[in-house]
């Protein structure tokens, strides 16, 4: 029996067509999938779900009857919970709060029952296995705790039907895990899932069904018992990804980065390396080796307590990302939402603004700058409507290659990336490593720090693997498989497996 039916949705954002007359079923109490390139149209489907966008045609109708639906409240009302990719929530605010907004249980007069809220939620928090205090802040929460307490939200007003955004985005496997297993006994009591990610493995393991979505829309609707990863993956991007071609820089290739015994404690200590022209270095390690760290350093984020750092053969040591710059050493950060773009203004000034720091231009010239940012624009195949629109009108795919274009048109010789694909599909992954490809053919180094570690094996020439802030040693790519790679992470040197 068909839960939940999408009828003929188109939805545009000014000239961006962001669904164009999707169809498709959800059947009662499976686990089904929504996947496909960022700029799909996944998340714009979720909205129109949740209440929060109202469609320009077509409906959805909730066992059989049509849902007319102005505002999140509604969908609530109607028993559907959505957790956006963007988690929605006021971090001043108690763990409680966050759970009832917006439907606070009231008494006489009006007076918040705030003891009855705070009792529900601890027995919510508790069916979660989910130790956290319901007086707790969220701003004191990990990544993966908020996320659950979203989950609790959608759950304490019983809802029928759950539609989860890239949930694990932020997530280690152990959260990850924590998750899957919390959704499994939801959906066992007879709970509907919708589950939207690019991650395909999540996908498998989870969902029965899985529907694709290509341009915004509708390619079609495939069983998961019937399909391998391959498939889905052709019908998302409309082709198959070809292989890599694996190339090695010459020996004899300048070096463009080498540091020597740079330490910033308690964060990481002792670490040297170097990077020639034209090389791709991956950085591995789990949370709390002090990847990031290191890469912040570089860039003059923080300063090192001791060590050297060389580019190009000469000494530098930055106290801003600004003086980096200047010296072909760029940053594309982990967290495009809070540091990788200024939202608050168009295209072509985040696209401008890098190079105009790394030159020293104290004036911006807007004509040159809107010819470079839709040269940017085309040269990227970043899908926008154009310069004037704002980075949140755009898919995430989109916005990280608006965060990874602004920088390489400053022309770096050493690129650092964060993280460089983290919460993006497969399509815009492909086209993300080519990216980093295309700058290292052209001189540029690379070091890319990833807790992917497929990415890792399948994008660097060589990998450098950290535990507790040192550097545990390197390998090969030929020689890298996950198995001596995630050893060489999790144990100290010469401890055997």
């Amino acid at each position: 029996m068909s839960r939940l039916e999408f009828h003929d949705v188109h939805k545009s954002f000014r000239a961006v067509k962001a669904l164009r007359g999707v169809s498709f079923t959800v059947e009662d109490g499976e686990a089904h999938a929504i996947v496909g390139e960022n700029g799909a149209g996944k998340s714009t489907l979720l909205r129109i779900l949740a209440g929060s966008v109202t469609p320009d045609q077509g409906e959805l109708r909730l066992d059989g009857e049509r849902l007319r639906m102005h505002a999140p409240r509604d969908a609530l009302s109607r028993g559907i919970g959505v957790v956006h990719q963007e988690l929605l929530a006021f971090p001043n605010l108690s763990v409680t709060a966050n759970v009832f907004a917006g439907r606070e249980i009231v008494g006489r007069g009006g007076r918040l029952q705030e003891r009855v809220m705070r009792e529900r939620t601890r027995e919510l928090l508790a069916r979660l296995h989910l130790d956290v205090s319901p007086d707790a802040p969220m701003e004191s929460l990990s990544a993966a705790h908020r996320q659950l307490v979203q989950v609790a939200r959608a759950l304490i007003f019983e809802c029928r039907i759950l539609a989860l955004d890239e949930p694990t985005t932020s997530l280690t496997d152990g959260e990850t895990d924590h998750l899957f297993a919390i959704l499994e006994g939801l959906r066992q009591r007879g709970l509907t899932l919708i589950y939207v990610s690019h991650r395909l493995p999540e996908v498998f393991r989870l969902c029965d069904r899985i529907t694709v979505l290509r341009d915004g829309t509708f390619v079609g609707t495939l069983r998961r018992s019937e399909v391998a990863t391959a498939d889905v993956v052709r019908a998302m991007v409309g082709r198959d990804l070809p292989p890599r071609e694996l190339t090695a820089p010459s020996a004899a290739a300048a070096t463009r980065l080498a540091l020597s015994g740079l330490s910033r404690r308690p964060c990481f200590e002792g670490i040297s390396l170097t990077l020639r022209a034209g090389e791709i270095v991956g950085v591995f390690g789990l949370v709390g080796s002090g990847r990031s760290e290191l890469l912040e350093t570089l860039v003059g984020l923080h300063a090192a307590d001791e060590g050297a750092i060389e580019i190009d053969g000469r000494a530098v040591r930055f106290s801003s990302p600004r003086e980096a710059a200047r010296a072909g050493l760029v940053l594309v950060p982990e967290d495009r939402q809070r540091q990788g773009l200024l939202f608050n203004l168009a295209l072509a000034d985040n696209l401008a603004l890098p190079r105009a720091e790394a030159a020293g231009d104290i004036v911006v010239k807007r004509d040159r700058e809107r010819r470079s940012g839709e040269a940017l624009l085309a040269e990227w195949r970043i899908k926008a409507s154009g310069l004037d629109t704002t980075p949140d009108t755009l898919s995430g795919g989109n916005q990280q290659k608006v965060v990874l274009a602004r920088w390489l048109a400053t022309g770096p010789k050493v690129l650092l990336l964060d993280e460089p694909t983290k919460g993006v599909d497969v399509g815009a992954k492909y086209e993300i490593h080519g990216m980093v490809r295309r700058v290292a053919a052209e001189g540029a180094a690379s070091l890319v720090v990833s807790s992917d570690l497929p990415e890792i094996l399948g994008l660097a020439d060589r990998i450098l693997v950290m535990r507790e802030g040192r550097l545990q040693g390197e390998i090969a790519a030929a020689q890298a498989t996950e198995e001596n790679v995630m050893h060489m992470a999790t144990h100290e040197k010469g401890e055997a497996a």
